[in-house]
């Protein structure tokens, strides 16, 4: 049996585990407000759980996305390439969600993003039908190429985490 991955899976399995609203909402953080204070973290990405917060921050360093530093003498976290260029991709779903009202006419960039990525994932490799017109779907290539191309350049780190999540939650809470 071949198990080998093919560009679609590998885009759908990158698509599907980079749409967590929490990691989404890390990302661009950073991305649009450079370093994130450790101890702001519930602070700014208000609404989340500390569980979710973890899965988050710990999702993003064991994808190569974020990574710890210091700020101002503060444990901080910074967005390494990975995750810059993933901030990219989700801006590009993120525009193409606002300029063709998807999921809704009126939608947060959250919510744009997880739509456009869970279409992407349940579509792999194909011109997914978006709406009503033909050119949604032909532009929704334009962000299926933005995840492919992520997923080809940083898609190694989406390989099964060896480990447990549980470890995982230990490690970054005594972090």
């Amino acid at each position: 049996m071949n198990t080998s991955r093919t560009p679609a899976s590998k885009t759908s399995q990158a698509a599907d585990t980079l749409a967590h609203d929490g990691l989404i909402r890390l990302i661009s953080e950073i991305d649009d407000n450079g370093p994130l204070q450790r101890r702001m973290l519930a602070t700014t990405l208000h609404g989340l759980s500390r569980r979710q917060l973890t899965h988050a921050t710990t999702t993003g360093r064991r994808l190569g996305l974020l990574r710890t530093g210091r700020q101002g003498g503060n444990a901080s976290y910074v967005l390494t390439g990975a995750g810059r260029d993933l901030a990219e991709v989700y801006d590009t779903a993120a525009r193409w969600a606002r300029s063709h009202h998807y999921p809704h006419p009126v939608s947060d960039f959250t919510t744009r993003v997880q739509a456009t990525l869970t279409l992407l994932a349940q579509h792999p490799g194909t011109t997914a039908e978006a709406g009503p017109d033909d050119e949604a779907a032909r532009t929704l290539n334009s962000v299926r190429a933005a995840l492919s191309q992520w997923a080809g350049d940083h898609g190694d780190a989406l390989a099964p985490d060896p480990v447990p999540a549980r470890a995982q939650d230990g490690m970054e809470l005594a972090a």
